[in-house]
């Protein structure tokens, strides 16, 4: 499955380099198709406003001609309205012709001799106006030659523009063609890569629907195992324990017999009784843990210094009798099932009593802190990024070796042999286990030999 993952993930980064390389060629030729095209809308109006100043010149000749034939005014207000567009016309020509350098060079010229040609206007009309002879006036003839001048000027420029306009516009479209195929291939790249993540993602899609059904399977045999795990705890609490009352009762009556005296009868009768009375806790164990596996309803929020205040007054004749020291920090407030809690902290309270050392007093700690989950490392490395609230309880004990750790957890199991003084079912911390299982907690141990034992809680944060 990880394998699997691991190609689809790869698969999506090869489909992601390869559309972004596209992209980003994509966005170059698009780019400089951009640049081009602004080019030759550049050389377009240098064009367009060249051909206005020519036409403009033209125009001036031609009143110019009228006005000396006809003497009429109508031609000298035309002239003057013509020779105002002249100027906004040169200034527009100037900045578009700004970066290129020889155009600057043939626009100086043509600037300065549209200046004279204007000037030899006004004086060939004035000349018209004040001289009786009939004869044409020098100034047409000097005015007229500076007319052709500009325009050869103005078709130089032209001639260059319509040059720059040319490789302009071969450069537009070869970079409209890469573009055009550029964007086709994007196209027909992104189809094929979209096409095949789809049919690895049904495929895999499929797998996981079968493997969810053979789950299904499998939770289905799972919650008939766990009904007849149900009904064997109902078995051992109701079924088996019937006869051990009985072995009971019916010991203690040998006790009332008139061989009652006989020491080694009583010895006999005390150690049935003593099996009997361990087997009916086993049972009870048994059942707890049993019921722990089940649903309890809804979670709720707990205060764990009542549900600790609790457990420590049903321990209290314990506590007094081993003289024993409790220090207890303020815990936090966690959602889950309040009964579970309980059980939690009286069984690892009620093992830090019992495994004690000789004529030292029972010290208990119990401290809560919220941390990461580094020291959890060793069951999943991403615990250490989670947060958790962390109980610590710890005593001054017996402790234990911590090789046996992967033991302790795992029930009916017991550091100590049956005939050790400390008694034990070796089934607490199993029932502990599965209590933090149910709140998607952990619980670590650690512990020295005649120093002490600790045991942490995680419960998530969140």
């Amino acid at each position: 499955m990880k394998k699997k993952f691991r190609v689809i993930i790869s698969a999506f980064a090869i489909s992601f380099v390869i559309m972004a390389g596209l992209s980003i060629y994509s966005l170059k030729q698009f780019g400089a198709l951009r640049d081009y095209s602004n080019q030759v809308d550049h050389t377009n109006r240098v064009i367009t406003q060249l051909y206005r100043l020519e036409s403009l010149l033209k125009e001036l000749d031609i009143k110019e001609r009228g006005y000396m034939l006809t003497h009429d005014s109508t031609y000298i207000l035309e002239m003057l309205a013509a020779s105002r567009h002249i100027q906004p016309i040169l200034d527009n020509v100037k900045v578009l012709t700004r970066d290129n350098e020889v155009q600057k060079k043939t626009f100086v010229l043509l600037k300065s001799t549209i200046a004279l040609r204007l000037s030899d206007i006004k004086d060939n009309l004035k000349y018209v106006d004040t001289t009786k002879n009939p004869g044409v006036s020098p100034y047409y003839f000097q005015g007229r030659e500076r007319k052709l001048e500009s325009i050869n000027f103005i078709a130089e420029m032209l001639k260059r523009e319509d040059k720059m306009l040319r490789e302009k516009f071969q450069g537009k479209r070869y970079y409209q063609q890469i573009a055009s195929n550029t964007l086709i291939y994007l196209l027909i790249v992104f189809g094929l890569v979209t096409q095949a993540l789809f049919l690895l993602m049904v495929k895999e899609l499929k797998i996981r629907l079968s493997a969810q059904d053979e789950l299904q399977t499998k939770l289905a045999d799972l919650s008939r195992s766990h009904a007849e795990l149900e009904q064997i705890a109902f078995a051992a609490s109701h079924d088996l324990q019937e006869p051990l009352r009985k072995i009971r009762i019916f010991s203690n009556r040998l006790l009332l017999l008139k061989d009652s005296n006989n020491p080694e009868m009583k010895d006999t009768v005390d150690r049935i009784s003593a099996s009997a009375e361990r087997m009916q806790e086993l049972i009870d164990d048994m059942v707890n843990l049993t019921s722990l596996i089940k649903e309890e309803g809804e979670k709720e929020e707990v205060d764990l210094n009542g549900t600790v205040k609790n457990v420590l007054l049903e321990l209290d004749e314990r506590i007094k009798n081993q003289k024993a020291v409790i220090h207890r920090e303020v815990l936090p407030e966690l959602y889950g099932y309040p009964r579970q809690f309980h059980i939690l902290f009286k069984s690892l309270l009620d093992n830090s009593l019992k495994f004690t050392r000789d004529e030292v007093i029972p010290v208990i700690a119990i401290r809560a802190d919220k941390t990461t989950g580094e020291e959890l490392t060793h069951i999943h490395k991403d615990l250490a990024q989670k947060s958790f609230y962390r109980i610590t309880i710890s005593d001054n004990g017996i402790g234990f070796d911590n090789k046996f750790i992967s033991k302790m957890f795992k029930i009916f199991q017991r550091l100590h042999t049956q005939q050790s003084e400390f008694e034990g079912k070796g089934i607490g911390l199993a029932i502990c286990q599965r209590i933090m299982v149910n709140h998607e907690g952990y619980i670590i141990a650690n512990g020295h030999p005649d120093v002490g034992a600790t045991f942490k809680l995680f419960f998530p944060a969140s």
